[in-house]
């Protein structure tokens, strides 16, 4: 099983709920050629064309072609539903993936965010949220199945996240996050704040503390407590709901959708200091080491058949995207293959894909190939959050980036280490298309592409080069060391 937080698992299928139609002008979608076939050429507006004459028809995408497009709400363009429209491309089913985002979005929070990007806005209301340079990005996020699913990962050392909410509670609240931590409060021997609202004298603050127990505080030193196993709790995704009901005194901890304690301690009403996450502005120092998302307030008290209905959505949404998940929380798994462990790479990591059939056996050499595809998916991922461009073959591998960007650069040059494949790497704007193309016959070649943020496709084919038309990838992961490098 497959359940560490900070290597590479993504599905190749995009959530279409919040998604808005409409036509698009892409000078970068008309020149794809994912196999690499036909011959290429730079226009004068700084595309690339494919000519008529140099590819083959059910290969070729009209110049200045307008075609419908789906965009995420939060600005991300689903690449499979382009792909599928023009040219009929066979796509794996598209379930129901986003039931987690819509079953807390049905309950009507005031403030809800996701975290799967540097910047955003709340999924409900007008606030917004905004991190410092301590957080990155990284995928698996938690297991709520959705593909591609983000996280916030925070450093254990100055990474912060600041919202724009302030207060928003009076006599009742509930807060819910996902968390994944990556050390231990007892082995730091400090506080790793999770979120809320510091206040001197009027707390709301959810955090670990040095004896790994998880505390809710809720008014000047009152708080209730659990105390997680820290087997269960290191490196392993968990939802933590905390609420508080003034009137009737009442305050509790849900841990993965059960009640794990609860008091008549109380508490006090009127919260009014700023939202924050991973850590807290009031009682500073308690900056959170590991990962965060799925971050959510209520002016309300949820009921313990509220936060059951979450977490059953979360676990729900897994099943249907054809990935199980063990009831500690941890990420899903997909089917696994052999590890490679020898050559010049000296790589433990596991290699797990599947396409519509199930699992896909992967040879050592295939799995090299894929890796590097994936280093190049890590990179061109940060170039373009970071940059708001992707960055060409040569940047990948000299990591020759401007200062203070820490985008990762390719541990090796693949061309010159593996003498099984020829790799390459095809960037334009915010698009980019990466091969793996084998040498010899009986090896599986490879093929990622994306055209915005967080759109990646990857193919495969058994004989040969891989193209935009090649068998489907869908579950993938990847655990343990990475070809992309600090």
């Amino acid at each position: 099983m497959i359940n560490k937080p900070d290597w590479l698992r993504q599905q190749t299928l995009l959530p279409f709920s919040f998604v808005q139609q409409f036509q698009i002008e892409s000078p970068e979608l008309n020149a794809i050629d994912c196999a690499g076939l036909g011959e290429k050429k730079k226009l004068s507006s700084g595309r690339i064309d494919a000519s008529r004459d140099s590819l083959p028809g059910d290969r070729l995408l009209e110049r200045e072609r307008r075609v419908p497009m789906f965009v995420h709400r939060h600005g991300m363009l689903a690449a499979v539903a382009v792909f599928a429209a023009i040219a009929g491309l066979q796509v794996l089913p598209i379930h129901a993936q986003t039931d987690f985002v819509t079953a807390v979005t049905a309950t009507h929070p005031i403030a809800y965010y996701r975290l799967d990007n540097i910047t955003g806005k709340s999924q409900v209301g007008t606030t917004a949220w905004k991190s410092t340079d301590g957080v990155t990005w990284a995928v698996p996020g938690a297991p709520i199945g959705i593909p591609n699913n983000h996280f916030a990962k925070f450093d254990g050392r100055s990474g912060k996240i600041t919202t724009t909410q302030m207060g928003g509670v009076s006599t009742t609240v509930s807060i819910m996050a996902w968390v994944n931590l990556a050390s231990l409060p007892s082995k730091e021997s400090r506080t790793f704040y999770v979120a809320g609202e510091s206040e001197s004298g009027n707390d709301l603050d959810v955090q670990f503390e040095t004896d790994n127990a998880l505390r809710f505080f809720t008014a000047s030193g009152g708080h209730i407590s659990f105390t997680p196993s820290p087997a269960a709790l290191l490196n392993q995704w968990h939802m933590i709901v905390v609420t508080l009901d003034t009137p009737s005194h009442t305050r509790e901890i849900f841990w993965d959708g059960k009640s794990v304690a609860s008091d008549k301690g109380g508490g006090e009403a009127g919260k009014k200091n700023v939202f924050t996450i991973g850590e807290s502005p009031v009682f500073t120092g308690r900056f959170f080491h590991g990962g965060i998302e799925e971050v959510a307030l209520w002016n309300r008290a949820l009921k313990a058949a509220d936060v059951a209905a979450l977490y059953a959505a979360s676990k729900s949404a897994a099943s249907a995207s054809g990935a199980p998940m063990e009831d500690a929380g941890v990420s899903p798994a997909v089917a696994s293959s052999s590890t490679p462990t020898t050559g010049p790479f000296s790589t433990t990591a596991k290699v797990e894909i599947n396409d519509a059939k199930g699992p896909i056996q992967l040879k050592r050499e295939e799995q090299i190939a894929y890796m590097f595809l994936s280093a190049f998916e890590i990179i061109e991922h940060n170039c373009q959050l970071t940059l708001q461009h992707v960055c060409p073959f040569e940047q990948t591998l000299s990591g020759a980036y401007p200062k203070g960007t820490n985008i990762e650069r390719l541990k090796y040059d693949p061309n010159k280490v593996d003498p099984n494949y020829t790799y390459t790497l095809l960037t334009n704007g915010m698009a980019w298309e990466a091969h793996a193309n084998p040498k010899r016959p009986g090896l599986k070649g490879f093929c990622f592409m994306a055209r915005d943020i967080g759109t990646v496709v990857a193919t495969y084919n058994n004989n040969g080069a891989a193209g935009w038309t090649s068998t489907p990838i869908g579950d993938r992961g990847m655990e343990g060391d990475s070809f992309a490098t600090q």
